[in-house]
């Protein structure tokens, strides 16, 4: 096994994935490869890859930061 499925395994436990119809296991192991990907190119905080993937779930800035978004400011309605 190579380093690269080591890490998804680990990080997204490939290995117990329950998906197995059609191509949803394929689909979702390219969606876990991008995932992977950009969290490893992202060098803006320094912390573990389960950090930075915490990180990504629970902030819609850090998100957006990874998949290359702008933050949108909220507008305020003047009613």
């Amino acid at each position: 096994e190579n380093r690269l499925h080591w890490c998804l395994d680990v990080q997204f436990a490939d290995d117990y994935a329950r998906a197995r119809t059609g191509h949803v296991a394929h689909n979702l192991a390219l969606v876990r490869h991008i995932a992977l990907n950009l969290i490893r190119l992202n060098a803006s905080r320094k912390a573990s890859i389960k950090t930075k993937r915490l990180l990504a779930a629970t902030s819609d800035e850090y998100r957006a930061e990874l998949l290359g978004f702008e933050p949108q400011d909220e507008e305020e309605d003047d009613d």
